[in-house]
């Protein structure tokens, strides 16, 4: 009995030092908060609605939690861990994006410390507007607005979150972009989905983009009249085989390269037959590669082996350098043709080899006793020799000739 009552003594201690050893790591875990106000950096007022997140600043894993600014731009982020935090705001497409204190970028953030139990208040934010450009795209063959070009602008600053945008023109070719962060960019005009024969350009009016102006916006500028007068393209088609199957190569990429510069312009793929055709090129001469991989033009962005097709890179004619490449010039609207590759090698058909008959030996007969050699029918043959008998009368030959010509 007093065994028994002395275990159960014992399970009780336990008990209650388990409780005990828990309690200072519950008073350790109180979750804390963040808050603080976004305003409109020209303007000082609130911005209603934005959105609010946080996350761990020694991690990229995700979003610990969010919010959204009320009516005066004030919020509140609670039930955090005690940790240091990495917050951001997003305004909608009229702000740009930000990280806590005024960064841009995730690297540049600067840390929040969140206390046990406590508040991380005045993480606040002043967000700058957004700017945007507008202009029309027109074609010089007739001077009308080209339908669906994609119009597109590229930050030079190629950070992470500061990301280029797109816009596709309407039927009279005008587009708007907006969103764009104040800084420097390029302008890109792109009709291989217009429907038209026209060859791409840049702002302002430039056919390769280390030409092509640099457009500066400032916060909240609104920025008209960069066009563009396409003109037209210039085309490459050609067809691509594989000689070991003896059939025309579907899916194969099929890239040209701006000779002057060795670098990337337009790229596409074969169709069932094998064929391709590149048709919005502007004037200037280019090399033409089959089967790249994006590796070997951006080392930085693609991985070795990403769309790897298992054919080894060619240029054309036949070659398996960039710096043995054949050129092709083409000038404003022209057409190279017969561009073509092949890849593998031809199977090995088998031939028949027929044993090498021997000419007859021909062996010189002798005729037997009584035979000779005549000429009959045109082969020399052995003929039995008659022997003429003289006739003691005369008119009995005679009568004999008569008889066969008789007959």
């Amino acid at each position: 009995m007093r065994a028994m009552l002395r275990r159960g003594s014992i399970a009780a201690v336990l008990l209650c030092a388990a409780f005990a050893a828990a309690a200072p790591g519950a008073a350790t875990a109180a979750t804390g908060s963040i808050t603080g106000t976004v305003t409109d950096a020209s303007s000082g007022e609130p911005v209603e609605g934005a959105e609010v997140c946080t996350g761990p600043f020694d991690s990229e894993e995700g979003v610990e939690a969010c919010a959204h600014t009320e009516t005066d731009g004030t919020y509140f982020i609670g039930g955090l861990e005690p940790a240091s935090y990495r917050v951001w705001y997003w305004g909608g497409s009229q702000y740009v994006f930000e990280y806590f204190d005024g960064k841009r970028s995730w690297e540049d953030a600067d840390p929040v410390e969140v206390p046990s139990g406590g508040q991380a208040a005045g993480i606040d934010a002043d967000l700058d507007r957004t700017a945007a450009i507008t202009g029309t795209v027109r074609a010089t063959e007739d001077g009308l607005g080209v339908e669906a070009v994609d119009v597109c602008a590229y930050p030079l600053d190629l950070t992470e979150e500061n990301f280029g945008s797109c816009a596709e023109t309407g039927a009279d070719g005008s587009y708007s972009i907006g969103g764009l962060s104040p800084g420097d960019y390029k302008v890109e005009f792109w009709p291989g989905f217009s429907g038209r024969k026209l060859a791409y350009q840049f702002w302002d009016h430039e056919s390769r983009y280390p030409q092509a102006d640099v457009l500066t916006l400032t916060e909240g500028e609104w920025r008209e009249g960069v066009d563009a007068a396409l003109e037209p393209g210039a085309t490459i088609t050609g067809t691509v085989f594989n000689l070991a199957k003896g059939t025309p190569m579907d899916g194969m990429r099929v890239c040209t390269i701006d000779a002057p510069s060795d670098t990337l312009t337009v790229c596409t793929w074969t169709n069932e037959a094998g064929g391709y055709r590149i048709s919005t090129l502007p004037a200037g001469s280019y090399k033409v590669v089959f089967s790249p991989e994006m590796w070997e033009f951006f080392p930085g962005s693609a991985a070795t082996g990403e769309d790897d097709d298992g054919f080894q890179t060619r240029f054309w004619d036949n070659q398996t350098t960039i710096a043995a490449a054949n050129v092709i010039s083409l000038g404003t609207g022209g057409t190279a043709a017969g561009i073509d590759a092949s890849f593998g090698t031809p199977a090995v058909t088998p031939i028949l080899t027929l044993p090498n008959p021997q000419a007859p030996i021909h062996k010189k007969h002798k005729c037997r006793r009584g035979y000779k050699k005549k000429l009959v029918r045109g082969k020399r043959r052995c003929v039995k020799v008659r022997k003429h008998r003289r006739h003691r009368h005369r008119h009995h030959s005679g009568m004999t000739a008569q008889r066969f010509f008789a007959r």
